[in-house]
């Protein structure tokens, strides 16, 4: 494992380490897929663009959807091909911390950092929806722990591979422009994590960083930067919805409160009125080196943000999902020696009700009681495999013998509709050709499509000009396949149909 120490581990914390891991792979997937009857709304959008991979997307860069292929290309188009990603995004988020806190803290009390890690509500409430923010979550752990092994040790592959870390944690999220300001910041602060900086490692870090993101680069300027230029006009759109303050206040919170239990423990602890024993610290060299680098690398990204945020930008709570990987370790060392005291059988066990507790208020979701109790209807329960089933019935009856390739409309509607659809299909997300370049206006018109949009909007805007003859359907009506798990709707639904005299496409 990467820096990890030679030593052997003693059994137990290897078991405990294994437990843990697996016990976040089996619970993040298993109660996801209980819990919905829909796949969220993210993660149906990274599968929408995972039909056809690109070196980058018109709204954001492409790591995610890259994930999201490969998971469907081993599982297939199943919900567990949706939901395996962000697990293993978990796992390898908490795996990659492992050789930092074993430098820091020896092997039980680095369990103990990787256990109330994993507490961290990013790790588990909020991990299954798929998206960029989880996505970035593993790599922005291993660029941390990476950079640390270049500061403390020196050494050329250390300095490549915090580069290249960077560069695939740039892949999943632009905001990864934070860690390096965090690292920058460390290395104004303390000497020792300058002794290896110089001009033959930095350049060796910038070359495993272009190495990993070159290629997205060189899209970026051959796309006019189109993910910026969404950037920017989505910040304006969201400034609007609620004051600065509102915003800002809405951040931090957040923050602390994904950290709760963290915090609860770490008072717990603190305030137990027993003496300090427990496993002994024993020393550590670089100490002051290591105290530091908790402090830049585990608040400094946050507390940039911040200050972003005081400038009067926009600050969505959830993109701070991958700035905290070793908020876990940042505890064990203001803990001191008494984190000993949670490397016992009863904490562990405390832990994995913990879990288990949190997955099953997650799956409730897709009940009718989530209705009953919030009055609200949870998208988790959505009835997307029956809009599929209506909208797979509509082609069969205006294009027998025909297979369906394109849905067109909104991400949700169509993007649900594809996934659900017994067709092997793609999505041409809101009908609109020139951020779907993928597809094209004239296998379209070859091979004809189903649109479908929900009826309270204009969803044939961006079709209307290229095919003015489409025919519009009878709206669809949907209900639920349970009882008092969503609400009835209806869809709009029109048809392209395939040119006269055009040959039957093939599936893809």
């Amino acid at each position: 494992m990467l820096g990890a120490s030679r030593q052997r581990l003693p059994r137990s914390v290897l078991r405990g380490l294994i437990f843990l891991l697996l016990t976040q792979l089996l619970v993040w997937t298993l109660f996801p897929l209980i819990g919905h009857h829909s796949p969220p709304l993210d993660v149906i959008e990274m599968h929408s663009w995972a039909s056809a991979p690109q070196l980058g997307y018109y709204k954001h860069p492409p790591l995610p959807a890259w994930g999201i292929f490969l998971s469907e290309s081993l599982f297939g188009r199943h919900s567990i091909a949706l939901f395996i990603p962000s697990a293993l995004s978990v796992a390898l988020s908490t795996l990659a911390v492992w050789p930092l806190a074993l430098r820091l803290f020896g092997p039980r009390r680095a369990l103990v950092a990787l256990f109330l890690q994993s507490t961290v509500f990013y790790y588990h409430l909020y991990a299954p929806d798929y998206n960029h923010n989880v996505a970035q979550m593993p790599f922005w752990a291993f660029s941390v722990s990476a950079f640390y092994f270049a500061v403390a040790d020196g050494g050329k592959r250390w300095w490549f591979a915090f580069g290249a870390a960077l560069g695939v944690t740039a892949l999943s999220k632009y905001s990864a422009a934070f860690l390096p300001l965090a690292c920058v910041a460390l290395l104004a602060w303390d000497a020792q994590a300058r002794r290896h900086l110089n001009l033959v490692n930095v350049l060796v870090a910038a070359t495993g960083f272009f190495l990993l993101f070159g290629p997205h680069l060189a899209w970026l300027v051959a796309h006019d930067f189109a993910p910026i230029h969404y950037l920017n006009e989505r910040l304006g759109e969201l400034g609007l919805t609620a004051s600065w303050s509102e915003r800002f206040v809405s951040y931090w919170a957040t923050q602390v409160v994904v950290h709760s239990v963290v915090l609860g423990v770490w008072l717990t602890i603190r305030l137990r009125p027993m003496p300090a024993v427990g496993v002994a610290a024993g020393a550590v060299p670089n100490q002051r080196l290591n105290d530091r680098f908790l402090l830049a690398l585990g608040l400094g990204p946050f507390v940039a943000t911040l200050l972003v945020g005081l400038s009067g930008s926009y600050l969505h709570p959830m993109w701070g999902s991958a700035m905290f990987p070793i908020s876990g370790l940042l505890a064990v060392r203001a803990l001191g020696p008494r984190a000993g005291l949670l490397a016992t059988k009863g904490w562990r066990n405390a832990w994995l009700g913990l879990m288990l507790l949190l997955g099953a208020i997650y799956a409730v979701k897709n009940t009718q009681a989530w209705h009953t109790v919030t009055h609200r209807y949870a998208r988790a329960a959505f009835p997307g495999p029956e809009l599929a089933r209506k909208v797979d019935a509509l082609w069969r009856a205006e294009q027998p013998g025909r297979p369906l390739r394109t849905i067109a409309g909104p991400t949700w509607e169509a993007g649900v509709s594809s996934f659900f659809s017994a067709y092997d299909t793609r999505v041409l997300l809101d009908g609109d050709l020139s951020i779907t370049p993928w597809i094209t206006a004239d296998e379209i018109t070859r091979c004809g499509a189903i649109v479908v949009w929900d009826t309270r909007l204009d969803g044939l805007a961006h079709l209307r000009g290229h095919w003015p003859t489409l025919k519009v359907l009878a709206p669809l009506p949907l209900e639920p396949d349970r009882v008092g798990t969503f609400e009835r709707l209806g869809y709009s639904v029109a048809l392209i149909a395939p040119a006269p005299g055009a040959a039957i496409c093939a599936a893809r």
